[in-house]
């Protein structure tokens, strides 16, 4: 009897000390977090109740409704309760209403800026000053992160209830990166996806009705997110040392069958469509000085403006094409100078408000005439 307590009092004990040492260490880790250090700003950002997106579809996403993301700069990107950057919209469309839906990656949807510094806000204002007697909306269906293929799931989910009048394709960046991969297979290939795995653990917890125990506790406590960090840096390190392979063909073939598609909705719907090539400063003489390689690059900036190119000979193509056949598509080629720049491919306002006068001038065409 006599050992069985001075077991349990040493089990006691040592559960005592484990759980003040985890008390400790939580408080350290908070500590660190609100004193700026850089790995404790990393744990402080796993809190699994702070991810700035949600499921859309079956292997689509959007930005959550209501989000807002903080830029380094101070600058802010606010989603409405629809999930995208801008003036909710009504549904059905109003009489007397145009509206122009984009679609593109984080340089439609506007990297560093404030919510009136976009691409939508000024291609907004521009096309409502031309026509008071329209009410125009600009409906800024981009997001960070997407490709073609999430693209074309966004005008299936949100782009077709809205009711657009002309749809503008900006897109020919984050699909380089698929060129890293031989073969690309299935629809979505998997190694298209990011932030799978948050969002798998989000679809879970919207089939089942709550955030799991686990998150819980990962909302609750820094030490439960260590294991993320951990994970984190193993796969920056990993990145970091592997070699980039290809460009693949397949990644060409994946961006025209996924345009293809968001072409033969707007076809389906009956409005034009505007296809773009976004801007890119990589070979510009007056690019930015900083342009640290990104995770949507090739090997190198030559080689990755070299596919970059292809894409866009593809979205040529594909205008040329379907014109040919007798549907309303349009390219364009935006060119900017580096100024305009904030890195290879994101603009500064200026370069947004830029952005926004070409697209006006391709869709003036479009406009009803006035009573």
């Amino acid at each position: 009897m006599a050992s069985v307590k001075r077991v349990a009092a040493i089990g006691a004990l040592l559960g005592g000390s484990l759980c003040v040492a985890a008390a400790i260490a939580e408080v350290a880790v908070r500590l660190l977090a609100s004193a700026g250090a850089p790995i404790a700003r990393e744990v402080a950002a796993l809190d699994p109740y702070a991810i700035k997106i949600e499921p859309h579809g079956a292997f689509g996403y959007r930005q959550r409704a209501g989000a807002v993301l903080k830029y380094p700069n101070g600058t802010r990107a606010t989603a409405n309760a629809e999930g995208f950057r801008g003036p909710e919209v009504a549904v059905p469309k109003p009489a007397g209403t145009f509206r122009v839906e984009l679609f593109g990656e984080s340089s439609t949807h506007g990297w560093y800026v404030d919510d009136d510094q976009t691409i939508d806000a000024y291609l907004r204002a521009e096309l409502a000053s031309e026509r008071p007697d329209l009410h125009v909306d600009v409906v800024n269906l981009a997001y960070d992160g997407y490709d073609v293929y999430q693209m074309w799931q966004r005008l299936l989910d949100d782009g077709v209830r809205f009711q657009p009048d002309v749809i503008v394709v900006n897109a020919g960046v984050n699909d380089v990166h698929n060129a890293r991969f031989r073969g690309l297979r299935g629809d979505p290939d998997p190694r298209t996806l990011i932030w799978e795995a948050d969002l798998q653990r989000l679809r879970q917890e919207q089939a089942t009705g709550g955030p799991t125990l686990w998150t819980r506790i990962k909302h609750l406590s820094y030490l439960a997110r260590l294991p993320g960090v951990v994970r984190g840096s193993l796969r920056r390190r990993s990145a970091a040392d592997s070699t980039v392979h290809g460009p693949y063909p397949e990644a060409a073939d994946n961006f025209q069958r996924n345009v293809e598609r968001m072409a033969d909705v707007a076809g389906r719907l009956g409005v034009p469509l505007l296809l773009s090539t976004p801007p890119s400063a990589l070979l510009l003489p007056d690019a930015p000085k900083r342009m640290p390689p990104r995770s949507y690059w090739l090997a190198d900036a030559a080689a990755t403006q070299r596919y970059r190119d292809t894409l866009a000979a593809r979205l040529r193509q594909i205008a040329a094409r379907r014109t040919a056949a007798g549907q309303r598509v349009v390219y364009l080629a935006p060119k900017l100078p580096g100024r305009l720049f904030l890195d290879d491919v994101h603009l500064t306002a200026e370069g947004n408000r830029a952005m926004a006068e070409a697209f006006a001038t391709a869709i003036r065409p479009y406009l009803p005439p006035k009573r």
